[in-house]
């Protein structure tokens, strides 16, 4: 009943132009290398797009957030462990889209370029 509910009340957001998080496709409680939507510690209530989940791993994004989803340029932070991930460049509709530097944890340094959250080739 409950996914029933969060289902018609996202249904019902879409078809009134309102972006919605669907419940179900968060990371809350989702084993590790899921593929799920990611609340931001920086900004209450928006998400981004992670493709790779690891435990204990929580994300910050310094840029702007409207309708629930991290946009625009900005720079994407994720964490876990001891280690940290420092991405910059453009996120649209919460997922990374064109041209980013990685700052790996491990010390690289690589431009990447993504299309709706997957690295792409374009």
């Amino acid at each position: 009943m409950k996914r029933l509910l969060v289902c018609f009340t996202a249904a019902l957001l879409t078809a009134c132009g309102t972006t919605q998080i669907n419940l179900a496709d968060t990371c809350e409680g989702k084993p590790a290398r899921s593929q799920c939507w990611m609340e931001l510690q920086s900004h209450n209530g928006c998400y981004v797009w992670n493709a790779f989940l690891l435990d204990g791993m929580t994300a910050s994004w310094e840029g702007s957030c409207s309708n629930q989803l991290a946009g625009g340029a900005g720079t994407l932070t994720f964490f876990w462990e001891d280690k940290a991930q420092v991405g910059t460049g453009s996120l649209v509709g919460g997922k990374s889209d064109g041209l980013w530097v990685l700052h790996h944890a491990d010390g690289r340094v690589e431009d990447v370029t993504y299309a709706n959250g997957k690295m792409s080739d374009r």
